[in-house]
């Protein structure tokens, strides 16, 4: 009898298998991305004297709509597309998503930027009290499911064609929800980080870590961070916005056309005892219940006529 394939081994023949496509995507996004970074490199080094990591790090705003054709041609690898063409599939991906995703840069860099700050604050700080320390334990778990909302931000974003408001929220829910996946992904990023911080130790002086750095960016560290992290939750993600069941998305894998709009998750019956109706409202909302992604208003609707049904059998029965 066979064994069977753990998970990361699955991640690491795929990766391998799909190499020469993951590289020639990394390329693509290289030129774009190293052009704004030097760029605020530069600027912050005029405007303010110096290399000031928090003005380099707003190249994110314009580096951020040229990652939309990175997370494509990756999620159509990873789902199992083998004829996928990476260059136009990358130039459809940012034309389809440039909006969407300059704003998520906005938002990925003020976010990224509070963070920064904030670590640096409490560690500081943590000499003169140790509730400095609790307050870095705390700010660090926030920080961490940000870093988890920001993994399905741009997968969700090319996937689906729902309202940036909801992409938000179900990005926040599925932060906490799809813990086990989340947790499986950021092993396995810190296992490739591990690597390449290995690699960079050894660089000897400052031009041979500058050139090593721009290397590894230029060839790997992108598009394979992408690769893992979306190995890990796209299923999930996808079974859980669309509501849709194994057999559909086998169906659907291997198409890249219009992006398909989340649909409503069809919730078991007797799931239904544990929901207060009081607390629920008629919104087109999501809320995150039984694993699944759903509109409150359905929610409060299909509890409702369930409550009905209840009570017309038990009169029945009387």
């Amino acid at each position: 009898m066979e064994r069977q394939k753990l998970k990361f081994e699955i991640l690491l023949e795929k990766l391998f298998t799909n190499f020469p496509r993951v590289l020639l995507t990394n390329l693509i996004f290289a030129a774009p991305s190293l052009l704004f970074f030097t760029a605020f490199y530069f600027l912050s080094i005029a405007i303010l004297g110096n290399a000031n990591i928090i003005f380099c790090l707003l190249s994110i705003i314009f580096i951020y709509p040229f990652y939309a054709g990175v997370v494509k041609v990756v999620r159509n690898i990873v789902r199992g597309d083998e004829k996928v063409s990476v260059f136009q599939t990358y130039i459809s991906g940012v034309k389809e998503n440039f909006l969407p995703f300059l704003l998520h840069g906005v938002v990925i860099s003020i976010l990224s930027i509070i963070s920064f700050l904030s670590i640096n604050l409490y560690i500081g700080l943590m000499s003169q009290s140790w509730v400095f320390g609790v307050m870095l334990f705390f700010c660090v778990i926030v920080v961490l499911f940000l870093f988890f909302m920001s993994l399905y931000l741009p997968l969700m974003t090319v996937t689906f064609d729902i309202p940036l408001r909801y992409i938000y929220k179900n990005c926040l829910l599925m932060s906490y929800g799809e813990i086990k996946n989340n947790l499986f992904a950021l092993l396995a990023l810190a296992v490739f980080a591990a690597i390449l911080l290995t690699v960079m130790f050894f660089s000897g002086s400052t031009l041979v870590f500058i050139i090593i750095v721009t290397a590894l960016w230029a060839l790997l560290v992108p598009a394979i961070f992408t690769f893992i992290y979306v190995f890990f939750i796209y299923d999930g993600m996808y079974r859980m916005a669309s509501g849709e069941g194994k057999k559909e998305y086998e169906k659907d894998k291997t198409s890249d056309g219009d992006k398909p709009k989340a649909k409503e998750p069809v919730v078991d019956e007797e799931d239904f005892s544990s929901i207060d109706i009081t607390k629920l409202k008629d919104t087109d909302d999501y809320i995150y219940f039984n694993g699944k992604m759903v509109k409150q208003s359905t929610l409060l609707r299909m509890a409702r006529e369930h409550e009905q049904t209840q009570q017309e059998v038990n009169d029945n029965e009387l």
